[in-house]
């Protein structure tokens, strides 16, 4: 999960200031400082060798922090650890290293030579980045910890935080703090010319290799009766991996969760807890970052600002989970999330199941009339990756997204209409039935 820091601020008090962000990294906090610059970094350590950050290239002053899981890091060399590759990357990729970047991230590098720094996360932004940037620089995992030093600026210029949107690298004048480039990190192609399920079914499969390959930790999930979630646990159980499975059945379908209780791998196993989620409130209440929902849509002018992410059910539901999870040594949780912005629309042919729906799930012919839809990278996709990633980091847990892997989505996008709108998040309803695997069709379950 990691945290990190970069500013040219003096900081008075780092333990404020590390607050929330020391949740993140509960294995080793390291605090350098290069050119008067300081770069602090909260590690959590999953894959590889136990590596602190930042990297740093003495001879060519490079520096770098980093949060997240690179996973495709062995293809460009012999590294101890995934971060390791980024230095070399850009050295030999320039500012365009992010977009060779298989992974789930969010990235400062500083180059002092070429007077240059970037700022990127992955293509839907699973990592969170704020940043402060105006006469002089701040940048954190956490926006609490970018408002600490702003309440400390030297200067009377003073820039608002904001939070890095999703898809997007800036490159920046290290002396002048001004703009220099803006680059997407991963382009979609939105043809719609695939007429079968089997290429999004590989991609899938290979999504939920890649976020298990290599890991020291244990993995666990949050089971319901619906398709997120039993396809994570239905891909698991194929590819023979090891996890735990957490589900409160609330109002769940029973029939449903005892069949998939009986198809765990040899390796797995599940169980059902007691709902008492409201307990948590406090905890969230003191240990969270807070955050401010926005929910709205392409289609209308619904607009829902306002709700705190400690004020949601989901919240206190997470946290449970989490709690039972890390006290039983599991660090890894794979994340249903994005499955309903991107395959379903929160609709169905045409109906909205939610008033922040788009398009009601009815996709058209020409996906460039309505792409990108709010809640492919904004909106609910934003708010939500927020409470996985803010209550699950205040425990010290890894969150990845099977659905967020950019082939995954490309491969979807890749559908032809009439696949796409042919059922109810139409992928998963193939994959579950051809993988014969008990689900509650046309119904949206889980927190």
């Amino acid at each position: 999960m990691c945290s990190f820091l970069f500013t040219d601020e003096k900081i008075d008090d780092f333990d404020y200031t590390n607050h929330y962000m020391k949740f993140r990294g509960p294995d080793h906090t390291n605090y350098v400082e290069v050119n008067d610059y300081i770069f602090a970094h909260n590690l959590l350590s999953i894959t590889g060798d136990f590596t602190e950050q930042p990297f740093i290239n003495y001879e060519d002053e490079i520096v770098c922090v980093y949060n997240g899981q690179i996973y495709n890091y062995s293809e460009f060399g012999e590294y101890k650890s995934d971060g390791e590759c980024l230095i070399p990357l850009y050295q030999k990729y320039g500012d365009k290293f992010i977009q060779k970047l298989d992974g789930e991230f969010a990235i400062v590098l500083v180059d002092f030579k070429k007077n240059l720094f970037i700022i990127s996360t992955d293509v839907f932004a699973t990592k969170p980045l704020w940043y402060s940037i105006g006469s002089s620089i701040s940048v954190a995992s956490y926006e609490s910890a970018v408002k600490s030093l702003r309440t400390r600026k030297r200067h009377d210029y003073v820039r608002s935080p904001s939070k890095l949107d999703a898809n997007i690298t800036r490159v920046y004048d290290l002396k002048t703090k001004d703009l220099v480039k803006e680059l997407p990190v991963y382009e979609f192609d939105l043809r719609q010319y695939k007429t079968s399920f089997d290429d999004w079914n590989v991609a899938f499969e290979n999504s939920i290799r890649k976020r298990a390959f290599g890991l020291r930790e244990n993995i666990f999930i949050g089971l319901s009766s619906g398709y997120d979630s039993g396809s994570i646990s239905c891909e698991l159980n194929k590819q023979n991996i090891p996890y735990k499975a957490y589900t409160v059945v609330g109002s769940e379908n029973v029939d449903v969760l005892q069949k998939r209780f009986s198809m765990f791998n040899e390796n797995s196993s599940g169980v059902y807890l007691q709902d008492n989620r409201w307990e948590y409130k406090n905890y969230i209440n003191n240990n969270v970052e807070e955050f401010m929902y926005r929910i709205y849509s392409s289609s209308s002018d619904y607009n829902e600002f306002g709700l705190r992410l400690q004020d949601d059910n989901g919240s206190c539901g997470l946290s449970m989970v989490c709690d039972h999870a890390r006290k039983e040594g599991k660090k890894v949780y794979l994340s249903g999330s994005g499955s309903d912005e991107i395959f379903s629309d929160y609709g169905f042919n045409g109906e909205k199941k939610f008033m922040h729906s788009n398009f009601g799930g009815l996709f058209p012919e020409d996906l460039s009339t309505i792409f990108p839809w709010a809640s492919f990278y904004g909106s609910t996709m934003v708010s939500y990756l927020a409470k996985e990633e803010y209550v699950a980091g205040s425990y010290g847990i890894e969150t990845r997204y099977p659905y967020l892997d950019k082939y995954v989505v490309q491969e979807f996008l890749w559908l032809d209409s009439k696949l796409k709108n042919s059922k109810y998040k139409s992928v998963l309803d193939n994959y579950l039935t051809i993988s014969k695997y008990p689900f509650e069709s046309n119904i949206k379950r889980g927190f």
